[in-house]
């Protein structure tokens, strides 16, 4: 089973020209609700149908990005209707909430997944457009040359935890070119405590020293020691493409916080930091999800289809078993042989 989203970027159209033929395959087209008539929903099905998906196998599924509450349930009675075992993710396009719904589900059904994921040939903004709305006087920080605005902040039953509540609340987010999402969410939550995560490219190094400008209004209103910066650049980094680095941020920080305060995450951040986002709380159910959602996304954006990537999880259930019993040894001295956590309820 392929799932996918028909966005609006050029990358959303990746995944089909990499897929083989797939005479009697799958797929199950995300919508976007509220529409936005640039998503290219005719061209990602007429792509599949030409690597072989028969029409009667392509099946659109709508996602409401302000109400997404009842997303996860259509997709796993679509997912067990088909008798699912595989599925091809692509996130390329996929909303960061969406992402964390369509995994949980495939952790509960225990499916084999992997992950692809096709990044832009460019980023909106570009570093001149950065550094002019940086050399503006009106415009103090240049959010705006992505995101028309902030709807909300949208928290759903899966990701929600009850866990450690009267205790202070710890919010961790990453840093993005748009702080409004951060704001959002603390006037939203009200946290005691706020830990950042810059993001790193691997290519265009100019954009962690710009998203740490982005922020430092924000920074300079928290505890120093809780954000360290030096030379301008936050301490607490990550890439934004190999997520494996912001699960060990993600845990250090959950380990440090867990103890006395209710840890809350927001995925803020890139699709690959997402899925870090994902792993650490299917580890760590005790942890509470809220997500910043955009209310629209303006032309620049990105553009063009760069390299391809592609996870192979396994089978996401045993996956985030064994990660449970490995993080517990690591930290606990917990012996890991024959030992397993239970994901499937939230406390």
């Amino acid at each position: 089973m392929l799932v996918a989203a028909a966005g609006f970027e050029d990358r959303s159209l990746a995944v089909a020209q990499l897929l083989q033929n797939a005479r009697v395959a799958n797929a199950t087209i995300i919508a976007y609700k509220p529409r936005d008539p640039r998503n290219r929903m005719q061209l990602l099905i007429e792509a599949l149908r030409g690597k072989g998906f028969a029409l009667p196998h392509v099946h659109s599924m709508e996602y409401d990005r302000f109400k997404p509450q009842t997303f996860a349930d259509s997709l796993k009675t679509r997912l067990i209707e088909l008798k699912t075992v595989r599925v091809i993710l692509d996130i390329s396009a996929l909303s960061k909430l969406a992402t964390l719904l369509c995994l949980d589900v495939t952790r509960e059904l225990n499916l084999r997944v992997i992950i692809h994921y096709a990044e832009a040939q460019e980023y909106g903004p570009s570093r001149n457009e950065y550094e002019q709305a940086r050399g503006e006087k009106v415009l103090s920080r240049p959010s705006t040359q992505i995101y028309t605005g902030v709807r909300g902040v949208i928290r759903v039953a899966r990701f929600s935890s009850v866990a450690m509540q009267g205790q202070p609340t710890a919010a961790i987010a990453f840093m993005s070119f748009n702080e409004e999402l951060i704001q959002a969410l603390l006037d939203s939550v009200y946290p005691s405590r706020l830990f950042l995560i810059n993001s790193r490219p691997p290519v265009l190094k100019w954009r962690e020293q710009a998203t740490a400008w982005i922020h430092s209004r924000l920074l300079n209103e928290w505890p120093a020691a809780d954000n360290p910066i030096i030379d301008g650049v936050p301490v607490r980094t990550a890439s934004t493409l190999d997520y494996r680095e912001s699960i060990a941020v993600l845990r250090d920080l959950y380990w440090s916080l867990n103890i006395d305060h209710r840890i809350l995450l927001a995925p803020t951040g890139s699709k690959m930091q997402t899925l870090a986002c994902f792993l650490i709380v299917a580890i760590h159910p005790d942890i509470h999800v809220e997500y910043p959602t955009p209310h629209g996304f303006l032309n620049l954006y990105s553009k063009g289809t760069g390299t391809s990537w592609a996870v192979n999880l396994g089978k996401v259930g045993d996956l985030i078993a064994r990660l449970s019993a490995e993080e517990q040894k690591a930290y606990l001295q917990v012996p890991s042989s024959g030992q397993t956590q239970d994901n499937s309820a939230r406390r």
